[in-house]
């Protein structure tokens, strides 16, 4: 398997266009909005045992593509953009090992939970599970186990302790929004609709903290001078924060597959060998995998 690497270090989640700009506003974009087709079946695809055949199913991605380093826009060397980063490299590989094409659709987080509930095509990565989504929505294992990062202008926050007293930022109903509405229901928290806003606050000087995605805070961090980012032990957030998983409405056909796919890749090393390309060496799994639990109750039936 051939991979070809990028580096999304020096980005947020809107700042590489901004980087950009001077070159790319006139550039036509590509492989980006709804329709263009991300990942084709290749006569080679193999069907994971005991799950549904998908070979031929079109498919789409749903998803913000200004998260690094998830999934970000790359000027590619034609002058096009091009969506990349770890959730694009295993979907691509998912497609190649199962035969199934799909789209990438970029949308804000707030929009996605509604457009992947709305279609039995659909799928969305880098999402945790929880009761409340369980009910309807289902769920891969998981193929990423995140940290939770802090991001200030001063500090660096290590711990919940250190967040006390502190004006905090988050993007609305993400797993960071909820953690720390639980673990501090009287802070002062404020919450946006995107991390590109959150980040704003906190640079402009009128946020104390961004609670965000470990890996999205170091790529924000590298991108704007000044910035501290700390992480919380995994000791303080497992109870609210869970492994990164592929989230599809609840009964969708291809479910099963991609669960049984996730598993050979956690077992090949081939999700580590991404890891290691888009987010970095700190965060592979390594020998153990056993924190990327099942699929949802129910999937293995579908």
């Amino acid at each position: 398997m051939t991979t070809n690497r990028t580096t999304p270090a020096g980005i947020d989640r809107r700042g590489f266009l901004k980087l950009m700009a001077a070159g790319a506003a006139t550039m036509p974009l590509a492989l980006a909005g709804c329709g263009s087709n991300q990942q084709a079946a290749t006569t080679s695809a193999a069907t994971t045992a005991g799950a549904a055949d998908i070979s031929g199913a079109k498919l789409t991605f749903v998803g913000d593509d200004a998260f690094a380093p998830y999934r970000y826009l790359e000027v590619q060397a034609d002058g096009t953009q091009k969506v990349v980063g770890l959730d694009i490299a295993v979907a691509d590989e998912m497609a190649n090992r199962l035969g199934f094409t799909y789209d990438f659709e970029p949308q804000e987080f707030t929009a996605t939970l509604a457009s992947v509930q709305s279609s039995d095509t659909s799928f969305t990565m880098a999402m945790s599970s929880n009761p409340e989504r369980e009910e309807t929505f289902d769920f891969t294992r998981g193929y990423y186990q995140p940290l939770v990062g802090v991001l200030t202008m001063n500090d660096e926050v290590k711990t919940i302790d250190d967040l006390k007293g502190k004006s905090i930022a988050c993007t609305t109903g993400t797993v960071q929004n909820k953690f720390i509405s639980a673990i501090l229901p009287d802070g002062d928290i404020h919450t946006y609709d995107g991390g590109d806003q959150c980040l704003q606050e906190v640079l402009s000087g009128r946020i104390d903290a961004y609670l965000c995605d470990g890996a999205e805070g170091q790529s924000m961090r590298d991108a704007n001078e000044g910035l501290v980012l700390g992480f919380l032990d995994r000791s303080e957030t497992k109870d609210y924060v869970g492994v990164y998983r592929i989230m599809a409405a609840k009964g969708a056909s291809f479910v099963a597959a991609f669960d049984e796919c996730i598993g050979e890749m956690l077992a090949d090393g081939t999700i580590d060998e991404f890891i290691g390309q888009y987010v970095g060496d700190d965060f592979k799994w390594g020998d153990d995998t056993s924190a990327s639990g099942t699929a949802t109750t129910g999937v293995a039936a579908n």
